[in-house]
């Protein structure tokens, strides 16, 4: 009979440096209900009973991610462009993935897992030092950030967003300065990957959404693998540019 307590709770909120290190922590503590026969299963007292009904609920919500031929396809393709990126002495730009899809098929949490395995054996390398951190500095060690796209962004919201994942202050300052304060905290924090959840909210026929794109692609020479995740990415526009609209004007 299961005496485990079931975990409960929030769920962890992976666009903080907290919830991120609570998901990368805990993602594989779940421990399923054992399997009972009919007569095991009556045997059990109406308290016993009743908990194991609960496991076994738990269990069936909480199953693991099944592998498919094209989820271990991206699975390889992320995890070898994270470690082979993380391994490059130069300051050349370098290429990130684009992992579009439609909904519910298991994009955010292939990508996640794969991140925060990469993070688990980059810790372990580095025996959770920061390698590249400032003699008398303490600044968190951050390899992997993860945040999702703002709901109409703008290049000010999105970098907010990045700065929000370390709890930054972002008071008052303008957008260059937001620009250089991301490129020093990502530096600081020793991030190697950058994942941007709901990369298909930004729309080409807006003008904030393009300008937000090119900030995206500046992140691309910041010494980090850009990692985008979205529904449809092709038919959002990211990969065409803009166009002008001669009827609409614009």
């Amino acid at each position: 009979m299961p005496s485990r307590r079931l975990a409960g709770g929030k769920k962890p909120q992976r666009d903080t440096f907290a919830g991120w290190q609570r998901y990368r922590t805990t993602r594989n503590l779940f421990v399923a209900a054992p399997a009972l026969t009919f007569a095991q299963w009556r045997a059990l007292s109406p308290s016993e009973r009743a908990l194991y009904d609960l496991h076994r609920t738990a269990t069936h919500v909480n199953l693991p991610m099944q592998d498919t031929p094209m989820s271990l396809k991206v699975s390889r393709l992320v995890n070898r462009r994270l470690r082979n990126n993380a391994l490059k002495q130069n300051a050349a730009t370098q290429a990130g993935v684009m992992v579009s899809g439609w909904g519910y098929q298991g994009k955010t949490e292939t990508v996640c897992e794969v991140a925060a395995a990469f993070e688990d054996a980059w810790l372990e390398l580095h025996r959770h030092l920061n390698p590249a951190a400032i003699d008398g500095t303490n600044d968190l060690h951050a390899p992997v950030v993860y945040v999702q796209t703002p709901v109409t962004a703008k290049p000010k919201s999105t970098c907010q967003t990045v700065l929000d994942f370390f709890g930054a202050s972002t008071r008052g300052m303008t957008l260059p300065q937001l620009i250089r304060q991301v490129a020093q905290s990502l530096s600081d924090h020793g991030v190697k990957a950058l994942i941007l959840d709901d990369i298909n909210r930004l729309r080409m026929h807006r003008a904030d959404d393009q300008d937000t794109l090119d900030l995206i692609r500046a992140f691309m020479s910041m010494n980090v693998t850009l990692i985008l995740v979205g529904v449809d990415i092709p038919g959002s526009g990211l990969l065409r540019e803009a166009r002008w609209d001669t009827r609409k004007g614009q």
